[in-house]
């Protein structure tokens, strides 16, 4: 669970196909269930309720219960009790569940701008602590981003791996982006097995993305099962992300490997909230119009990167408190929070138009 959107837009795995999951696994004996997330921006308990609520997961358990007698429990796995699981860098904490239950690991086709592809391994930081998740991208406690989703892979692995690809999303992901940088694929299908490295290089096959491509995955030969539909990859192949600079009118978003989810959700929501609230469409249009050419800066970069931006002549906006030491030339904007609430983030730029 990413994003609080309907499955329509393929942005969280959907909650109908785990509903089923669970129905199948009940008629085969099993009397317990729980589904868990970490979604690295809708932590706080209204958040994470109204993540439920528009994602289709409560209303998922809701049907659960009231029609089959199946109790499903939603939890944040921000909130459970963790233990420390050995990995290549020394140990992590990882939720204990990981221990206690049998762990299937159920991951939404999707691009995605930082790693090409999230699929079943990148899935897996949705067992990573908020904190651990922000460490994944900055590249001080551990690897880097890719070097650590790889070894988290190795730490610890599902008995079962599935990939949702009913509805998928190509292009710059992992969430919905303005401007049709973003499009839904109706694919109609699933893909499963009991090893995240082979779904996911099966998945690669399908999406037509070289697996050499994606830094965090090695290539595995891929085995289908017996009665199994055939690996055909879709026509045409999925659009990959753009480049880190993406246009929108006069804007320019850079965003590089440090900028976390956190803040790539505020800025999501953000962007939406700008699109759909004219008034605030209005207001935002006056600050672009005004500031001619602005430069949208996320995550920590080199001096050199930023001086390369800053020589396009436009107005800098850094966005979220890793970006603190890089803003504080006079006139530039800083937007503060980690992450910032897309609510402020909105402030902050439309009190900068006259």
């Amino acid at each position: 669970m990413v994003d609080a959107t309907s499955p329509l837009e393929a942005v969280d795995t959907d909650p109908a196909l785990v509903g089923g999951l669970i129905l199948a696994l009940k008629e085969r004996g099993v009397e317990e269930f729980i589904v868990g997330d970490g979604t690295g921006y809708f932590n706080e308990e209204k958040n994470w309720l109204r993540l439920l609520d528009e994602s289709g997961y409560k209303m998922m358990v809701d049907d659960l219960e009231k029609n089959h007698g199946i109790h499903v429990p939603l939890v944040n796995l921000e909130t459970v009790h963790r233990e420390e699981f050995p990995w290549n860098f020394g140990t992590i904490k990882l939720p204990s569940l990981c221990r206690t239950h049998v762990y299937i690991n159920f991951a939404k086709m999707k691009t995605h701008a930082h790693t090409q592809v999230t699929l079943l391994c990148k899935n897996q930081k949705g067992l990573l602590s908020l904190a651990d998740k922000k460490a994944f991208h900055l590249a001080k406690k551990y690897g880097n981003l890719h070097e650590n989703i790889k070894e988290l892979a190795s730490a610890v692995r599902p008995e079962l791996a599935i990939v949702d690809a009913t509805r998928a999303l190509e292009g710059t992901g992992p969430t919905t982006a303005p401007d049709g940088q973003t499009k839904v694929r109706r694919l109609k299908m699933c893909l499963g097995g009991t090893s995240m490295l082979e779904v996911d290089n099966a998945s690669c096959q399908i999406m037509g993305i070289p697996v050499e491509s994606v830094l965090h995955l090695s290539k595995v030969p891929v085995t289908i099962a017996p009665g199994s539909e055939p690996l055909v990859p879709a026509v045409p192949p999925f659009a990959r992300p753009k480049s880190a600079v993406m246009v929108t009118d006069n804007l320019f978003l850079h965003m590089s490997e440090t900028c976390c989810t956190g803040c790539q959700m505020s800025r999501s929501r953000m962007f939406r909230k700008i699109a759909f609230a004219p008034q605030i469409n209005q207001r935002f249009n006056s600050f672009r119009q005004e500031h001619g050419r602005i430069d949208f800066i996320m995550g920590a970069m080199a001096d050199e990167s930023v001086e390369k931006i800053r020589s396009h002549g436009g107005t800098l906006v850094f966005f979220g408190n890793c970006t603190k030491k890089m803003a504080e030339t006079p006139g530039i904007i800083h937007v503060p929070g980690c992450p910032p609430d897309h609510n402020d983030a909105i402030n902050v730029l439309i009190g900068n138009s006259k």
